[in-house]
């Protein structure tokens, strides 16, 4: 068992990790983010709550 998960896997819940559905960039914001600002396309929330 390793104390401290930090180290394996980074997941903060402050963060946000938002994906382009149309060029896939990723970007991560501490707000909540609708539009690409690469492409102008839509974003999705990439960050899911782990066990």
């Amino acid at each position: 068992m390793i104390p401290n998960n930090a180290a394996v896997d980074p997941y903060t819940p402050e963060t946000n990790y938002f994906e382009c559905l149309d060029c896939s960039r990723r970007t991560t914001s501490d707000k909540r983010l609708a539009t690409c600002g690469e492409c102008g396309g839509q974003l999705r929330n990439i960050a899911v709550p782990r066990e």
